[in-house]
């Protein structure tokens, strides 16, 4: 196994994207939910209605970016064993 400070540059990049898509889509979803909540009093019934397409478009960017991290793991066909245990 490496260790961190033997990693590239770029390694070090696409180790770090790989994480971005959850962490940004997790965040935002909850943080579009609980604001939409808190600023309409609508019933929780009208406020699903309202956010479908929210969550759908984060979804879709959230596959699409971890599609382009696969692709570029296997593209420099590079491994990476997380040593935070």
């Amino acid at each position: 196994m490496k260790n961190i400070r033997n990693y590239s540059t770029k390694e070090k990049i696409l180790i770090s994207f790989s994480f971005w898509p959850t962490l940004l889509i997790g965040i935002a979803l909850g943080l579009t939910i609980a604001l939409l909540m808190l600023q309409n009093p609508q019933p929780i019934y009208l406020l699903i209605s309202q956010i479908k397409f929210i969550v759908g478009v984060l979804v879709a960017l959230g596959v699409l970016t971890r599609g382009v991290s696969i692709y570029l793991w296997r593209k420099y066909e590079w491994s990476f064993t997380s040593n935070l245990k």
